[in-house]
């Protein structure tokens, strides 16, 4: 006999599979713009971003968006409760940090080694380090790529337990990410692809500077928003 309960949880499944499959990335990236307030609150998370630890309520917001997508919301979330947007945007910072502390180890002994070597103005022992410079650079870069790659579903962990440990149980981390590799590594490309595009377009004189800050605001909530959808069905 068939068990129509199980019937319903397989047809949900693929459903929901079907829907992210199918996900329409030109409309993912004009998410934000589909809020009729979305120039203000984008304006205000731009503006800050222009101001140091302060800026950490900003991160804190886009992980309120990631919370809205998790749960299926529309639109852009409201700007309220600073002090917990706060606390959060620090949270996501530390965890970004532990992430990528050994890409960071790795530049900062390349980039001292650079320094040293040219201040004992000895063009033998610069050369050299030049050359182990680039390579460190090079290597920390990977790094930085491959790590960067866990966090995204590291903070969703974080945002839907609210526990600042789930964030590190790599094990459950990468085995999530493998429930929904495909769809996970699309939103991963086409973030860095903005990214990129943002990068080209700050070079304009002048307006690159507003771009740059304004944009990657934007950006950020189209990526948090798009992973939030991808992460919340992640399975272990």
């Amino acid at each position: 006999m068939i068990n129509n309960d199980v019937i319903i949880v397989h047809k949900t499944e693929l459903m929901q599979a079907k829907q992210v499959v199918n996900m329409d990335i030109i409309e993912e990236i004009k998410f934000p713009s589909r809020d009729s307030e979305w120039i203000q609150k984008v304006l205000i998370g731009g503006i800050v971003l222009l101001i140091p630890i302060v800026d950490l309520i900003a991160y804190g917001y886009l992980l309120k968006v990631m919370r809205g997508a998790m749960d299926g919301k529309s639109g852009m979330s409201k700007w309220d409760d600073w002090g917990n947007l706060f606390m959060n945007g620090l949270m996501a910072a530390i965890i970004w940090v532990i992430y990528m502390i050994i890409p960071i180890l790795i530049l900062l002994v390349s980039a001292g080694s650079m320094v040293a070597a040219a201040l004992s103005r000895n063009t033998e022992l610069l050369m050299g380090t030049l050359a182990g410079a680039a390579g460190g650079f090079l290597i920390a870069l990977l790094l930085a790529v491959v790590l960067g790659f866990l966090v995204p579903m590291a903070l969703s962990m974080y945002v839907k337990e609210n526990n600042f440990g789930a964030a590190f149980r790599v094990g459950e981390v990468i085995s999530r990410i493998k429930s929904v590799f495909g769809d996970y590594l699309m939103v991963y490309i086409v973030v860095i692809a903005l990214w990129f595009v943002l990068a080209v377009l700050s070079g304009i004189p002048i307006l690159g500077l507003l771009i740059m800050i304004f944009g990657g605001f934007y950006i950020g909530a189209v990526a948090y928003n798009m992973f939030g959808k991808v992460c919340a069905r992640s399975k272990v």
